[in-house]
């Protein structure tokens, strides 16, 4: 059922996207390997969006920038860069190099290494965000 929603999501994405861009020339600062289940300390999260989006997209921007915030809680928990993969490509491409954006906007969890530890794109809520953070926080699991 998820992967039928992933699906009509892109499919509607294809749809309503107008401004087709090139994509990011590859950056080798991290890797597709760097990528790992087991639970890295998280020391910064990079949100990557697009400058120049449909409607839809703003809008599915607004509101996943509304839940990081909302799961990050007041003053941050954690530090914020914001990028936009159409306007900033090469800033982007460090983080989309390991981890593609299909879905903009993308939430990419790095740690102090500036790997990329986990990723969420697409339409996001404040749980799945805190289901991240949760995982890969400084506590040991028990």
């Amino acid at each position: 059922m998820r992967l039928l929603a992933s699906l009509a999501l892109v499919l509607a994405m294809a749809a309503c996207e107008r401004n087709k861009t090139t994509p990011p020339p590859p950056v080798t600062a991290t890797s597709t390997s760097a990528l790992s289940k087991s639970p890295a300390t998280i020391a910064k999260i990079v949100f990557i969006d697009k400058e120049h989006a449909c409607d839809c997209t703003r809008q599915r921007t607004e509101d996943t920038w509304a839940a990081l915030q909302a799961a990050l809680g007041t003053p941050a928990s954690l530090p914020v860069e914001r990028l936009h993969g159409d306007t900033q490509s090469a800033q982007a491409g460090a983080y989309t190099a390991a981890k593609p954006l299909m879905v903009p906007p993308g939430i990419y969890f790095v740690d102090a290494s500036n790997v990329v530890v986990d990723m969420l794109q697409g339409e996001i809520t404040t749980e799945q965000i805190a289901a991240v953070l949760k995982e890969h926080s400084k506590t040991p699991a028990r």
